[in-house]
């Protein structure tokens, strides 16, 4: 006889959640034939992004974690060509070049093209980390609960990597198709959120603005309890849109990081997920080099001291004046030695993190469901079965009432969402049943539903 185990790890999927048990004890009720049993888990992490209580996902414990964008800085040449024929640059050359290595790299990808997932999977052999900048540049109503969301998630999750996923990003914006409706906004990233923490919970989901405007930025805010991590893009350059009656030499790095910081900061960490300084600017016409390299060593210099709560910075290392549609500053750390030599000196210190697997990270925790355990937030509640026949097909319930039907081993698991059930008693239960559909065990655990205020 063949014996099956299996087990499924998942992590809680959002802030808040608090396990507890009442005074009252009913021990569950569980079916099993005699070479059968089936048991339910309660997986999580650390509950907030508050240093005192916990971490965010992938958020180091200390330190900050260093990043870039480099596919379009033209000194570097070496290039990885993706399954769908698009060139993006290698890290290695980008980080001879500077002198040491970076822990993320990030890429843009439009909302429904497939993934490219053996540049994925190449950026995780090498050890990094990878935030995707998913934009849904057709619009909102593009985005929808359908196949292709699923299909996205799904990817994501067999990709191998630690992603993280900055949807919709600079929506306070004007120039993005997702701007001036906040609340088809908010519906749309709760959707993309909820789809990716129940098929990929290997997928941090980080909120970005622009760094100007600020009036609006508050608008867009879905809420604690749907961020991971909470991001800002911020440029310094001389001139704002390159309009000589706008001069922005005055307005340094921290000014633009501050707002969002001081906004943000005590409930998420912070994640800068671009920023670049230009060295030469097509208004100018002129080298501005010192201009580039005091902003870079404020800037980084700071971070430590002043702004802790950033944990995670990308530069942007692009000439824009060779791009077609841009053509307005030159970012590129690579071409200017002065630049260069302000940024190699800037993240010497070894606050940097290079090495997103040596950074101190809270471990997940998983614990038996027991009866009458508190459920205050959305929860991934994994099967474990073991059988003397084959387990093809868990099926979830609560109340018993059907919520999910897994037929693959490494789905056995569903989330377990308190706004849908309202509050007080539940029952979760579960069924085991062989490929050909004979029910080998099940279980069922009353818990207690008290969902946490929304913010």
């Amino acid at each position: 006889m063949n014996i099956g185990s299996w087990i499924i790890s998942a992590v809680i999927l959002a802030v808040g959640l608090t396990l507890g048990a009442l005074d009252i004890a009913r021990p569950s009720r569980s079916y099993e034939t005699s070479s059968a049993f089936l048991t339910l888990t309660a997986n999580f992490e650390p509950e907030s992004s508050n240093p005192s209580t916990g971490l965010a996902k992938y958020e180091p414990l200390d330190g900050c974690y260093l990043g870039a964008y480099i596919d379009l800085d033209p000194q570097l040449k070496a290039s990885f060509t993706d399954e769908y024929g698009t060139k993006r640059k290698r890290p290695e050359d980008f980080e001879k070049a500077i002198g040491q290595k970076h822990s993320m790299y990030f890429f843009y990808m439009g909302y429904g093209r497939p993934v490219a997932m053996d540049y994925l999977r190449f950026l995780s052999s090498e050890g990094k980390y990878v935030q995707i900048a998913l934009e849904p540049n057709n619009g909102l109503d593009s985005v929808s609960d359908n196949e292709t969301l699923w299909q996205l998630a799904d990817d994501l999750r067999d990709c191998g990597a630690k992603v993280f996923l900055r949807f919709a990003s600079e929506m306070n914006g004007d120039w993005v198709a997702y701007h001036g409706d906040p609340e088809k906004y908010i519906e749309k990233w709760r959707l993309v959120t909820r789809v990716m923490r129940e098929r990929a919970p290997n997928v941090a989901m980080v909120w970005c603005p622009y760094a100007l405007p600020l009036g609006n930025i508050q608008d867009y805010y879905p809420g604690d309890e749907w961020v991971d991590w909470v991001g800002v893009n911020m440029y310094n350059v001389t001139f704002f849109n390159q309009d000589t009656n706008s001069p922005a030499k005055e307005v340094g790095p921290k000014a633009l990081l501050e707002p969002v910081y001081e906004k943000f900061a005590w409930r998420k960490p912070i994640m800068i997920c671009e920023y670049a300084t230009t060295h030469f600017s097509a208004v100018e016409k002129k080298s501005v080099s010192y201009f580039a390299a005091n902003n870079i060593m404020e800037l980084y210099g700071s971070l430590q001291k002043e702004f802790p709560r950033v944990k995670a910075i990308y530069y942007f290392s692009s000439n824009n004046l060779s791009l077609a549609h841009r053509r307005n500053n030159n970012y590129s750390l690579l071409e200017d030695p002065v630049v260069l030599e302000a940024y190699r000196k800037s993240i010497a210190d070894k606050y940097f993190i290079s090495d997103p697997n040596e950074s101190r990270q809270a471990e997940p925790v998983s614990v038996s469901l027991k009866p009458y355990m508190k459920i205050t937030d959305i929860t991934r509640i994994s099967a474990w079965a073991q059988a003397d026949k084959t387990v093809g097909i868990i099926r979830f319930s609560v109340n018993g009432k059907p919520v999910f039907t897994a037929t693959n081993v490494r789905d056995w698991s569903f989330v377990l969402d308190p706004a849908a059930h309202g509050t007080g008693r539940c029952v979760v239960g579960a069924e085991a049943f062989s490929s050909t559909g004979e029910k080998l065990a099940e279980q069922e655990v009353p818990v207690v539903i008290e969902p946490a205020v929304s913010n």
